[in-house]
């Protein structure tokens, strides 16, 4: 097996990206494999994040000299991007070197077959024309318990650990010039929210909200007009751990704990099941109206409504 690289984004949380990296290394075959890790940093007028940001970088550099990897490439910017662009750049630059790539943020934890999970998932999809990326992370999701495979597919994309292969991420658009015509078309809006009634609405908020900035409702909008479906697994290799007030953006606890241990997850071939999808669509609408009441909840301790 050639291995994909993984790529890992950082910024502002030192024990955070430590907790991953050291997960990660729980991972067999980590030897084989290049880590790529991207931190961002803040602007200048950002002093809250400063002094995060440079115990991140201490960090990451102390951990290059005891790495268990085959080789750790640090890149620092030299100016603060935000999560999209930093993500948009990094995961082109490694890709178009590697041709398939494995993601993560750092406040994620994985499981300890989760590099087998997506080295093998990427190596027996990579020439399904309607696979475009691979998720690591899998909400509970009523009836799932029930169903025979390890793996399925789901018209959404995942950013809470995922992977994909060059010829998917270089067909993306990230202007999505082709919103305008989205924008006021009903039809169009209710099959892209056959993944969760979210994902029209951040897409309008990311073409007309300046201070809204995803990689992730591009990414997922593009996989929407290419027709094509994420691979999840039944059990989740994934869970998020970002709920500080050091998060960028709004974050919330996984459904789903990591286990022990694992069954080698078994890949086959897939026809999307519409009743599962149906399924996960409603778990999705009950996240988000939980995260919007948490986030409403919160405003109001801010004294913001």
């Amino acid at each position: 097996m050639i291995y994909a690289p993984i790529v890992v984004f950082g910024y502002n949380r030192a024990d955070m990206i430590e907790n991953l990296l050291e997960s990660l290394e729980r991972n067999k075959d980590v030897q084989k494999m290049d880590l790529y890790i991207f931190l961002d940093v803040p602007d200048k007028k950002n002093v809250r994040d400063k002094k995060w940001s440079l115990q991140v970088i201490e960090y990451v550099n102390q951990y290059k000299k005891k790495s268990k990897f085959k080789k750790v490439i640090v890149e620092v910017a030299t100016e603060h991007k935000g999560l999209a662009n930093s993500i948009i750049s990094g995961v082109t630059k490694v890709i178009n070197k590697y041709g398939k790539v494995i993601v993560l943020e750092d406040d994620l934890i994985v499981s300890n077959d989760f590099l087998d999970y997506m080295q093998r998932g990427l190596e027996f999809y990579r020439y399904h024309h309607k696979i475009w990326s691979i998720g690591g992370h899998c909400f509970k999701i009523d009836g799932l318990d029930k169903y025979k495979e390890d793996v399925f597919l789901l018209p959404r994309v995942e950013s809470w650990g995922w992977a994909t292969w060059k010829n998917r991420w270089n067909r993306t658009d990230w202007n999505v010039t082709t919103y305008p015509k989205f924008k006021n078309n009903i039809f169009k809006r209710a099959a892209f929210n056959f993944g969760g009634n979210d994902l029209s609405k951040m897409l309008d908020s990311q073409m007309e909200n300046s201070e809204y900035n995803s990689w992730a409702i591009r990414w997922g909008y593009q996989q929407f007009i290419e027709g094509e479906y994420t691979v999840f697994p039944k059990e989740t290799r994934v869970i998020h751990c970002g709920n500080d007030n050091r998060s960028t953006h709004g974050s919330y606890i996984s459904t789903q704990p990591l286990k022990e241990s694992y069954e080698k997850c078994k890949f086959v071939e897939l026809q999307p099941n519409f009743r599962l999808i149906n399924k996960h669509r409603k778990t999705q609408n009950k996240i988000c109206r939980t995260c919007a009441s948490k986030f409403i909840d919160c405003l109001k301790l801010l004294k913001l409504v």
